[in-house]
């Protein structure tokens, strides 16, 4: 039988980076021109029947904000699948956001097309071409939101050298993938005229046909803000006929149904995709610029967790708030471009970035205080003020309620539940403008106790009103609802109730907490019978890196002690008990000229630190805030597990993944080969007897070191670095973009961080998952009235192991979304209230009612309820 021509897919395409190099009105005039280009020249040039717009719709907006007027041209092209658009709003970095993030960035940019009235025009491939390795859980979204397949192209290494295989996510959800091995570049002509294109399609046919799965290869004629030869495919018939090979001028969903009716048998590839041997995938950009990552972390927990769901109490109601949220949502998306949220770029367009998260967390805190005070109806008296508390967590729970109200802080309170029961109740005096100033204190939570006194200026008949208000912290351990309300009252009272004890040392059923000299701590675990004798220690090296990667510097001697540490105070509440310490680094200035040392000049770095001690509770909260002064350095902050490990786990979008706590060098790599990973919020160690789980908020780079004595965890704090893009790294081959000074990234200034660490009996991923979110999810609470209402949010009861990942609007806002997971190695059981239908992941119905829903383990239910 005579073998058939190969067919080559010739995909003219742009990779549209929003911001990078330049900020985004210098790119968006590049896109102005390249979009009128394709206007004027699609209809006068019949060979060139396809150009491909990077996957997002978010440059739709950014065009017709300012070409409006070739809006309907623009349309027709698309509905003729001349211009495919789609399926992403923006294209994201897949670590450094949550899965929940990543499906509402298909939701919006879908809703972009449905607003163009093209929303049936999408593409319907996961198009992920330049992310900086792929997360685990990927598949799970891309399945779940009806995708026929998937691009992708860096982190793939050696599981697969074929142009297509077959991606499974650990639950066992997988997808057809397209694999770019020769990069989304390997077809552009980067200002070549066609005659050199020539000899670049000869050589991509002869090196993709090796790789081929079927008798189909694709070119990808394109790369960063370029614009297309327009000329170039009437050169293909030509070419066809020298090359023995049938070149057509393609688009992606061509390619892949042509692949697809060959049948082709794919290998499969499991898990998290981050292998850098043939190409980088810049791993230190989870801590690059961290300013970004933990009000990115803070912004989409606070949608997610606490405005969408109580927005589904009013969503029937015309001022239900659906346009905060999505105008807030599409902040957030816009910061999470790969080269945005990842601190990749120039210094300009981080400080937008920067702007589009604040401007963020501000719209969501007022909201949150807009709906909560929708359950109040009218001010309490004076002597006795009523609170409504919201527990945003699936699960009833025992724990500390913190808050700011109205009160005469020369008095004595105490708060009482609805059933009478006098609750344990702290109340500490409180500066007004520090309500203000918690806004910006991103990385810890504690501008989220504002939103009460927040709502109280923005809807007070004058602002004096609010500026007289005498606000006060007020703290108390409450019996709450699972994801629902409860009511309190806060009553005067005539005792003052004090604790004596101010020692650093602390104990309770769970562990032993004793301060060392050197201001870590060591801790007993009663649970597990285990000693960790060095915990939350701190560690300084030089790097020469740029913003993609950290470099080592020869010869460096990490500093691991500090210069001073002083006691700043003990504050015993009872359920609580605090230490707060100064720690003080001496860090040498920066680099020197030649960047082969550090300086001799050193600067003192400050580091405040809060232990945190909880009495019903085997978990410590440590809050720290530190002012940077030194340049071209990374801090670290540790803590050693008394057991050598061959695995460390940590979270991803809906499961764990796992990873070696060690690995082996690989000297033809592009980039060094380490142990260390991106987690989206814990990381967990667990031996014959140490069980220890780390969450925090916004950290997400840590890095494992086998020791004698054990293993040490540690996560980056900071890297302060001072160029986009360095070509002397010794820890990746090359320039990974344009060798521009970036002074800003050096990361100068005060940070404020808060993780938890939490001793686990089991060590089951159920303890982990409920463990963290106990942390991450702290209640809040607003004042209210005497008779306000305390209405049930869920219509739904879940088993032990059965987690919530999503409870909104719907996107179209005609029905309540809830998401949920089965966390759990077990089946375990759903019931609803009343009938539901379950969709999928891009909120389609697919015909089936349920009243209750045996989920498998590590498998996603989403489901929709009529109002």
């Amino acid at each position: 039988m005579e073998k058939k021509k190969i067919r080559v897919h010739v995909l003219s395409h742009t990779h549209w980076d929003r911001e990078w190099y330049a900020a985004f009105e210098t790119f968006r005039k590049r896109l102005l021109n390249l979009i009128d280009s394709l206007i004027e020249n699609l209809p006068e040039n019949p060979h060139f029947k396809h150009f491909m717009l990077d996957g997002q719709t978010i440059v739709l907006e950014d065009y017709l904000e300012l070409r409006h007027q070739k809006k309907d041209e623009l349309v027709e092209f698309i509905r003729e699948g001349k211009i495919s658009v789609g399926p992403w709003y923006i294209l994201p970095d897949e670590f450094l956001i949550t899965g929940e993030a990543l499906i509402r960035n298909f939701l919006i940019g879908k809703s972009v097309l449905d607003k163009l009235g093209i929303g049936g025009n999408v593409m319907k491939i996961g198009y992920l071409p330049d992310m900086f390795g792929h997360s685990a859980y990927t598949p799970v979204i891309l399945k779940g939101l009806g995708f026929e397949g998937a691009v992708l192209w860096r982190g793939i290494g050696d599981k697969s050298r074929k142009t297509e295989f077959l991606w499974k996510a650990p639950n066992g959800d997988e997808i057809l993938v397209i694999n770019l091995i020769r990069s989304y570049s390997n077809g552009a002509h980067f200002g070549r005229d066609i005659e050199l294109m020539k000899s670049v399609f000869k050589k991509e046919i002869e090196e993709l046909s090796k790789h081929a799965t079927t008798e189909n290869i694709l070119i990808m004629n394109g790369t960063d803000h370029e614009f297309p030869l327009f000329n170039l495919p009437e050169r293909f018939q030509e070419w066809s006929e020298e090359f023995g090979a049938k070149i057509i001028h393609s688009s992606l969903q061509e390619y892949l149904k042509s692949v697809k009716s060959q049948k082709p048998e794919l290998k499969t590839v499991e898990g998290e995709l981050k292998d850098p041997k043939y190409e980088p995938v810049l791993k230190d950009i989870t801590s690059t610029r961290i300013y970004l990552k933990l009000m990115n972390f803070e912004a989409q927990l606070l949608y997610q967790r606490y405005l969408e769901p109580l927005s589904t109490l009013f969503f029937n109601e015309e001022n239900s708030l659906p346009n905060e949220i999505e105008y807030g949502w599409r902040l957030i998306l816009k910061s999470q471009p790969h080269d945005s949220i990842c601190g990749c770029s120039i210094d300009k367009v981080h400080r937008d970035v920067d702007l589009r998260l604040s401007n963020a967390l501000e719209i969501g805190l007022e909201t949150l205080g807009s709906y909560l005070k929708k359950l109040s109806d009218e001010d309490t008296s004076e002597n006795e003020k009523s609170l409504i508390v919201y527990n945003p967590y699936e699960r009833e729970r025992v724990t500390v309620v913190k808050g700011i109200v109205a009160l005469d802080p020369s008095k004595n309170y105490v708060v009482v539940d609805e059933e009478g029961n006098i609750c344990e109740t702290s109340i500490e005096p409180l500066n007004p403008l520090e309500t203000v100033d918690l806004l910006h204190r991103v990385g810890d939570n504690d501008y989220i106790q504002g939103s009460s006194f927040i709502t109280q200026y923005i809807t007070a008949i004058s602002p004096n009103v609010a500026f007289g208000i005498k606000p006060v912290r007020i703290s108390f351990m409450a019996q709450l609802p699972a994801i629902g309300f409860k009511k309190f009252t806060i009553k005067e009272s005539e005792t003052t109730r004090s604790v004596e004890d101010v020692s650093t040392n602390f104990e309770n059923k769970f562990y032993y907490f004793k301060l060392n000299e050197d201001g870590t701590f060591q801790v007993f675990d009663k649970q597990n019978n285990t000693l960790y004798e060095r915990m939350n220690f701190f560690e300084d090296v030089a790097d020469a890196g740029d913003e993609y990667n950290f470099s080592p510097i020869p010869d460096d001697r990490a500093i691991a002690s500090p210069k001073n540490v002083r006691m700043k105070g003990v504050k015993n509440r009872g359920f609580t008990k605090e230490i707060d310490l100064l720690v003080e680094y001496e860090i040498p200035e920066e680099l020197t000229n030649d960047r082969k040392a550090r300086s001799e000049r050193a600067v003192t770095v400050p580091i405040e630190v809060k232990y945190i001690l909880f009495r019903d509770e085997p978990r410590i909260d440590v809050k720290l805030s530190l002012q940077n002064n030194a340049k071209d350095h990374k801090l670290m902050v540790g803590f050693h597990f008394p057991e050598k490990l061959d695995q460390v786990v940590n979270d991803g979008y809906f499961g764990l993944v796992k990873h070696p706590t060690s690995v082996e060098p690989d000297e033809n790599a592009t980039e060094e080969v380490t142990s260390r990973y991106a987690m989206e919020s814990f990381v967990s160690l667990s031996g014959e007897k140490g069980k220890l789980l780390i969450t925090s908020r916004g950290l997400h780079e840590y890095e494992t070191q086998i020791t004698n004595e054990g293993l040490d965890l540690k996560l980056t704090l900071l890297r302060a670095v001072g160029w986009l893009s360095r070509e002397d790294l010794l820890t990746r081959k090359g320039h990974a973009g344009p060798g521009i000074p970036t002074p800003e990234a050096q990361c100068i200034g005060r940070y404020n961080y808060r993780y938890s660490l939490r001793f686990l009996s089991d060590g089951s991923s159920e303890e982990m998952f409920d463990a963290s979110r106990r942390f991450l999810l702290d209640p809040v609470l607003m004042e209210t009235s005497e008779d306000a209402k305390t209405p049930t949010i869920s219509f739904f009861e879940l088993e032990d192991g059965i987690h919530l990942s999503a409870l909104k609007i719907s996107q179209n806002k005609d029905a309540v979304i809830a998401r949920f997971l089965n966390i759990s190695n077990v089946p375990r059981k759903i019931s609803f209230r009343k009938n539901v239908e379950i969709v999928n992941l891009a909120e389609e119905p697919t015909g089936k009612i349920i009243s209750e829903f045996v989920l498998e383990p590590g498998k996603v239910l989403t489901v929709k309820s009529s109002k």
